[in-house]
């Protein structure tokens, strides 16, 4: 048998898996061209990516578009278009293919484990930045209520849940000095570091998903 090939059962067939070398994934992808964020400007595409940028168990994962459709409970069909324009936008790439049942099955697996932008690179592009932002806010919405709706993260739950495990929401409007807010700001710029740098195989970790909005909408004109 051929160096980096074998046999195995999976789901009562025989498959013949090969898995090349690929290089270590990017640590962060910095996103500084119109096509990469076209690619984030969907909800779908967004949970694609997510999914295959999970570090839970320390590697990225690699994954077919089968398992990835029952991880995130959409038809099979639906996310091949999707998973094409995450590949031809660089945010994914084959890692692996497999044959099941002579049909050639390619597994696919991010390229970086985390995203940033430009700097500037949102403003230059504002309709294509308005899509990434309203696909964030909508995975962001869906996943807190349905974090809301179970049962068992209710606080009258029985057993309790740990608090930390809890859903949360805050959202007020204030008045603050310049000075405060650039404070405020960096608070926030901190807990969002202080999440990441929690490694992603550590023992005993729990998922927590995270959205961060801090804006100073503009005034209304002074007369």
């Amino acid at each position: 048998m051929n160096d980096g090939t074998d046999v195995t059962i999976w789901q009562d067939e025989y498959v013949t898996d090969t898995q090349p070398d690929p290089a270590e994934p990017l640590a962060i992808r910095t996103i500084s061209d119109v096509d990469g964020l076209r690619a984030l400007a969907d909800p779908t595409r967004l949970a694609l990516l997510s999914a295959l940028m999970d570090q839970r168990k320390g590697d990225l994962p690699i994954m077919s578009v089968k398992e990835l459709a029952a991880r995130l409970g959409e038809p099979q069909t639906k996310l091949y278009r999707h998973v094409k324009q995450l590949e031809a936008a660089g945010l994914i790439k084959v890692a692996a293919t497999r044959m099941v049942s002579g049909i050639l099955e390619q597994r696919y697996q991010a390229r970086q484990r985390d995203f940033a932008f430009a700097n500037g690179f949102l403003r230059e592009h504002a309709d294509e930045s308005e899509a990434v932002l309203r696909a964030m806010i909508s995975n962001a919405r869906d996943g807190l209520l349905a974090a809301l709706a179970d049962k068992r993260l209710a606080p009258d739950a029985t057993p309790p849940a740990p608090e930390h495990l809890r859903p949360t929401l805050f959202s007020f409007d204030a008045r603050v000095s310049p000075q405060r807010a650039a404070e405020i700001k960096k608070l926030l710029k901190d807990v969002m570091t202080a999440i990441g740098e929690e490694p992603a195989d550590a023992p005993n970790t729990v998922p927590v998903s995270t959205l961060i909005l801090y804006y100073s909408p503009p005034e209304p004109d002074q007369e």
